[in-house]
């Protein structure tokens, strides 16, 4: 199967809410092509009236879900806008197949990374080039893959990014965002607990990995742009009626409800 049929068979599956267990299976047997079924796969969406990119997730910067998933290294995917909630968000369950959400730490973007940089190599380049921080939910489909999804698949599929909930952005002094700590709540009670430590060790790091994965696909980040540096803690994987909190110190909470 070609690369282009691998991204059809993915986007038709994705949109059709299709579990794993019931897609058809297609391969993907590198990096390199898994980011090449995920250019396709954008394609499908923009055409299909998914709108416009307006950010981007940086997935498996945390140790933990790194094990979790037996897939060692992060790996980006594009957030369209429509998909970029404010506060007290309300979703349906309906609309996915197995949705997971993750407490992060976002990034706006302040200003256009040139695409003919040659790219970063210090976070502290990293710090013209952010102008809010705030508390955010990543919302996730794994279509029911678990531990059965590879790099390429993953890739392939946008890394199974559906969006995000944004708390009300504040600036603070990005060197510092690796001290936050914070905790995702689920109905009140305590999920998970982590710090921005916890994302490559600093959330300013995967903003680096992510403007230098970008780059290399001939992609940049600009001014507006919306970047998710990664989950603190482990995914939760939320029901009907059940309310998700991002909490992290400093930042207002980004909250959303299950209908």
């Amino acid at each position: 199967m070609k690369l282009l049929e691998v991204a059809e068979t993915l986007f038709n599956d994705c949109n059709n809410l299709i579990p794993f267990s019931e897609s058809e299976v297609v391969k993907i047997n590198s990096r390199e092509e898994g980011y090449q079924v995920q250019d396709y796969f954008l394609e499908q969406k923009e055409k299909n009236g998914a709108g416009n990119i307006a950010g981007w997730k940086v997935a498996l910067t945390n140790i933990e879900m790194q094990k979790l998933t037996g897939i060692n290294e992060p790996a980006e995917g594009a957030i369209f806008e429509p998909l970029i909630y404010n506060d007290n968000a309300k979703i349906k369950l309906d609309n996915y197949v197995h949705l997971g959400a993750e407490a992060e730490i976002a990034i706006r973007i302040g200003k256009n990374i040139s695409i003919d940089s040659r790219g970063f190599s210090n976070i502290d380049e990293m710090v013209p080039y952010v102008s809010e921080v705030m508390s955010a939910l990543e919302i996730v489909d794994d279509r029911d893959y678990g531990r059965k999804a590879s790099l390429g698949i993953l890739l392939g599929q946008n890394s199974m990014n559906y969006g995000c909930v944004l708390g009300e952005p504040t600036y603070m002094d990005p060197m510092k965002i690796d001290i936050l700590k914070g905790s995702l709540l689920v109905n009140g009670e305590v999920f998970g607990i982590g710090s921005g430590k916890n994302v490559l060790g600093h959330p300013l790091k995967a903003l680096m990995w992510l403007a230098n994965s970008l780059l290399k696909r001939g992609r940049t980040l600009n001014t507006g742009d919306i970047v998710m540096t990664g989950s603190i803690a482990t995914t939760c994987w939320p029901i009907k009626g059940d309310t998700v909190v991002a909490n992290i110190e400093g930042l207002k909470p980004a909250s959303l409800e299950v209908l």
